[in-house]
């Protein structure tokens, strides 16, 4: 076990470096372009249908509007605080680079296209498309809509910036085998499928991808989805090098129509090299006696991906899940690290703050990750639950730290390795998983030893409080000032050397954003104390 392990971690230093390179983190030749003559306006109060649409004599409706891009492709301008019915529909345009086609309100405030029972905007094999400053709306999940709010497909180069999508059944955002493109400043809410979902026919078809600063909110679940989870927050699936920062999900999956797997605020699956980063999830729910309804999750298929610097707290579900659903390709090499997690699980069956599950029995479908440097607090439900199905390999859990009750695993941990980590019993009690002590079960079970010496820590962290929070912006997240540590901590100095041991970089800061030396090893938690 110590020397697979030792090469397992090896090897995850290439994925950390390419991590911390933030492969799809680039600029995607997006413009402004300001109102010209080159353009149609729209307006529902002052348009005429007759009219050449300019500005001066704007089109009326969307549906002469789609008429005229039939013809010529021009920049699109609805006149902001009206309500324009239909769905606005591009096909085969090609912006030029770096100008692309846009699409926007002009005048005061934001248009609203209300697509109804269809999509909003509906966009397929097109390139170099800026869709900015618009409200899209639909009839609602249990009113008729049946759609997408905005959906793309087969496309490159495009932006999504300054939009809310509202009121559709499937996703409220959904960008299909699209590439090189950018979600940023997007609110979706009270749709059912998902509030933001990109997917892909292929992993190579749904590439390099940005979401940014977006909110998905209470989308609780499709009606009409009787088979499957819906009601998810952020989702990309089938996907590769896809970042998602700076961005929330809260209040969604409460209505999801089945019982079974179920809805996550923010996560992949079946995809490669993901970054979830500086993001919250909280608050979310699944259906009456479901399962899910977690914070993160890297899901079935999943490989080379990365949870670090978020926030996971009051979920029903788990904080983090670490699954692989029978017939999904083999998981592996994942990291979740610089994370926290706050009474997560709270009524999902089963569900710890980290939660281990494999659909297909095969320990060799669910292979080679590292949980470091996080903290995870819970005062109700173990810390970290392996389901009754969870055969995996080298899960090694390293420089956290725990605080819970006398129990804080439950399952089955024999291919996991604990190395390093604080566990701090929140009344107190020194009894750890049935021992007197946590150094009684490391000398039974071979857990917290490193070449026959202890190196767990049962000691109170001495972190600042309150270990609970209400933050809800992810540009706040270091102001999570209850999960620093307070200067004579114990745990000063106490973090393994990763370097040396197992040949493993730490990443350049911790979660407040301060500096980790390349040289010094980081206290376990998420606070490098000076």
């Amino acid at each position: 076990m110590q020397r697979s392990m030792t090469f397992f971690l090896i090897l995850l230093l290439t994925l950390i470096n390419c991590c911390n390179s933030n492969r799809t983190d680039k600029n995607l030749n997006i413009a402004v372009n300001p109102q010209s003559e080159n353009a149609y306006y729209v307006s529902t109060q002052s348009g005429d249908d007759r009219n050449p649409g300019t500005q001066k004599k704007p089109l009326k409706s969307i549906i002469e509007l789609n008429l005229r891009l039939q013809k010529k492709v021009e920049n699109i301008f609805l006149a902001g605080g009206q309500v324009y019915d239909g769905t606005l529909v591009l096909k085969g345009f090609n912006g030029n680079n770096p100008d692309p086609v846009k699409i926007s309100s002009w005048g005061d405030g934001k248009a609203v296209i209300n697509g109804g029972n269809a999509e909003a905007i509906k966009i397929e094999n097109c390139q170099n498309i800026w869709i900015t400053d618009l409200e899209l709306k639909g009839n609602g999940r249990k009113n008729g809509n049946r759609t997408n709010g905005l959906s793309i497909s087969h496309s490159m180069n495009c932006k999504i910036e300054n939009i809310t999508a509202t009121g559709f059944q499937k996703s409220g955002i959904d960008l299909y085998d699209c590439y090189e493109s950018e979600i940023e400043k997007v609110i979706a809410s009270e749709n059912g499928f998902c509030g933001i979902n990109i997917m892909g026919s292929a992993r190579n078809q749904s590439h390099n991808m940005i979401i940014r600063n977006c909110r998905a909110e209470n989308n609780p679940g499709d009606p009409t989805n009787l088979d499957n989870h819906s009601g998810n927050g952020i989702l990309v699936g089938v996907s590769d090098s896809v970042t998602i920062d700076h961005c929330s999900a809260t209040g969604n999956g409460w209505d999801m129509p089945r019982q079974g797997n179920g809805p996550v605020g923010i996560w992949t699956w079946e995809s490669d090299h993901i970054i979830i980063e500086y993001c919250i999830s909280y608050r979310n729910k699944t259906s009456k006696n479901a399962k899910d309804g977690g914070g993160f999750d890297l899901d079935g298929g999943v490989t080379n991906s990365l949870i670090q610097y978020c926030l996971s707290y009051e979920n029903q579900g788990s904080g983090y899940g670490l699954f692989q659903y029978s017939g999904a390709s083999a998981w592996s090499h994942n990291i979740v690290r610089y994370c926290v997690s706050i009474n997560d699980g709270q009524t999902t069956e089963g569900a710890g703050s980290i939660f281990i599950w494999n659909g297909s029995n095969d320990s060799n479908q669910l292979t080679d990750c590292m949980i470091y440097n996080n903290v995870v607090y819970n005062s109700r439900v173990p810390l970290i639950s392996f389901e009754a199905s969870s055969a995996h390999k080298n899960f090694v859990f390293c420089n956290n730290i725990f605080l819970g009750a006398d129990y804080p695993i439950s399952g089955n941990i024999k291919d996991s390795k604990f190395l390093g980590n604080d566990w701090w019993n929140i009344e107190g009690s020194p009894k750890f998983m049935g021992f007197s002590s946590m150094s009684e079960w490391a000398k039974e079970t071979g857990q917290e030893m490193i070449n026959g010496q202890f190196e767990g820590i049962q000691q109170d962290p001495e972190l600042k409080g309150p270990l609970i929070t209400d933050i809800t912006d992810p540009y706040r997240l270091e102001k999570l000032y209850g999960y620093n540590l307070e200067p004579d901590s114990p745990l000063k100095n106490k973090g393994l050397d990763f370097k040396s041991i197992f040949g493993l970089v730490q990443p350049d800061k911790d979660f407040y954003g301060n500096p980790i030396p390349a040289d010094v090893s980081p206290e376990p938690g998420i606070y490098k104390m000076k």
